[in-house]
């Protein structure tokens, strides 16, 4: 199994490239001011063709689980498991990442076969 963390930061919208079974993504992430959840958008490798849209980065289960259903996935995106969790003094790892704590106390992990 290969686990791997995300790189984040916290404050302002951005964007990320992870490569996941020799199949790279690209990931905008951007902080929903209703839910008060960072969200996540996967883009193809070029950042021009969404894949999954709207996806909140919640804690407690497999962020991708919910699209397993999904036979137009990447086959990458339907053998990860991706995990958010929050580390750090004083503060429960279940406590879904703030705006301001992502990338610091709040991790994003993706595990592969």
């Amino acid at each position: 199994m290969f686990n791997y963390e995300i790189p984040t930061v916290s404050g302002h919208p951005f964007t990320e490239r992870v490569t996941v079974l020799g199949v790279t993504y690209s990931l905008y992430f951007c902080w929903n001011w209703v839910s008060k959840c960072w969200v996540l958008d996967l883009w193809d490798q070029t950042g021009t063709v969404p894949i999954l849209r709207g996806i909140p980065i919640v804690t407690g289960c497999d962020l991708l689980e919910q699209f397993a259903y999904l036979s137009a996935a990447p086959v990458a995106v339907g053998r990860s498991i991706l995990t958010a969790m929050t580390i750090g003094p004083g503060v429960p790892p279940d406590d879904v990442p703030t705006f301001t704590n992502l990338g610091k106390e709040g991790h994003l992990f993706i595990s592969t076969p």
